[in-house]
């Protein structure tokens, strides 16, 4: 994100498991990339069909502090992209207009 500095990035994971299954994770420095702290950003893990490759669908933007990474999950052979909008002045935004 040029406006903070911050560097953002999003990856597949199975640290949780001891099989197949797959959870999507956003990793952020605030230190120009000397430490990382990790989010788990997907609702529900998937298990990848070895038929249907899916680490090339990967993407992210990060403009002013708000971040929106695009992934891609499957379920059988149907495959799904997610997205979401994360950072603090969406979170700010959504509580004053409640």
């Amino acid at each position: 994100d040029k406006s903070t500095g911050y560097v953002y990035v999003i990856f597949y994971d199975r640290r949780n498991y001891k099989d197949e299954t797959t959870d999507v994770f956003l990793a952020v420095s605030t230190d120009g990339g000397q430490t990382f702290t990790n989010e788990k950003i997907n609702e529900k893990p998937f298990k990848p069909n070895s038929f249907l490759f899916l680490g090339d669908y990967l993407n992210i933007s990060a403009v002013n502090g708000i971040v929106r990474p695009v992934w891609v999950s499957s379920e059988g052979f149907t495959t799904m992209v997610w997205t979401a909008i994360i950072g603090e002045a969406v979170k700010n935004e959504l509580k004053t207009s409640e």
